[in-house]
């Protein structure tokens, strides 16, 4: 079904730098903000990030105005 997985989207981009020995580990999340898919929790993947000393940036964008805050 249709949806967006934010957390998923985290999750995957953490796995993909787990490993890595690079200096500085980023994930930029580029989101509209709404989680609406039945899959990771966004705050559960971020929390993987922290323990993973991952950061993760994240930009809001929306059609009109101000993005939602859920």
């Amino acid at each position: 079904p249709d949806g967006t997985g934010i957390g998923v989207g985290i999750a995957e981009a953490v796995n993909m730098l787990r490993e890595s020995d690079a200096a500085s580990r980023i994930v930029i999340l580029l989101t509209d903000g709404q989680h609406n898919a039945e899959s990771i929790r966004p705050l559960d993947a971020a929390d993987l990030a922290k323990a993973l000393r991952i950061r993760v940036y994240t930009i809001g964008v929306h059609e009109r105005g101000r993005a939602p805050a859920d």
